[in-house]
């Protein structure tokens, strides 16, 4: 007899039982933590970008929340900053070589039937980065540091609304 054979007649009862929940498990579904955004219940407008960094986050809100909301129950006011501040001063001319980009979004969550701020806060995220001695390879490397501190910033954000809207 091969190992992989099974011996007595308690088997079929457990491959039976294995194949059913299999079966109720297929119906499982994974859904948005703060509801359905297909409606108007959850749905959620972000204000106008004024800037390539506060048009990052503003993307990546949008797409987080479903896309662009016409008629929304929330609007949320978004107010982005970013600064770079040099690091590690080196060299013949005390030239910095590597540095730390700061992306800063202040938000408020607002109802638009009421009004009423429903939830406001700021956050912030450091990318850091090294500044080669090109110029063009300088300006490159702090757009890099930025979009990334852009999309991370974006998620915070995006966790503190779900936790809200998830009440």
């Amino acid at each position: 007899m091969l190992s992989f054979e099974v011996r007595g007649s308690g088997w079929k009862p457990r491959v039976l039982a294995a194949v059913l929940g299999l079966g109720l498990l297929a119906g499982c579904q994974a859904k948005p933590l703060y509801g359905s955004m297909a409606g108007t219940t959850q749905s959620i407008a972000v204000s106008e970008a004024d800037s390539r960094v506060e048009q990052m986050v503003r993307n990546e809100l949008v797409l987080g929340f479903g896309g662009e909301q016409k008629n929304a129950a929330y609007r949320l006011d978004l107010d982005v900053t970013s600064s770079v501040t040099g690091l590690l001063p080196g060299g013949v001319d005390n030239e910095f070589s590597a540095a730390r980009t700061t992306v800063t979004a202040n938000y408020a969550l607002k109802s638009e039937s009421t009004g009423e701020t429903v939830k406001s806060g700021s956050r912030f995220i450091d990318a850091q980065l090294d500044l080669p001695s090109q110029n063009f390879a300088q300006e490159r490397a702090k757009l890099e540091a930025e979009d990334r501190a852009a999309r991370q910033v974006a998620a915070l954000v995006r966790a503190d609304i779900a936790a809200i809207l998830a009440r």
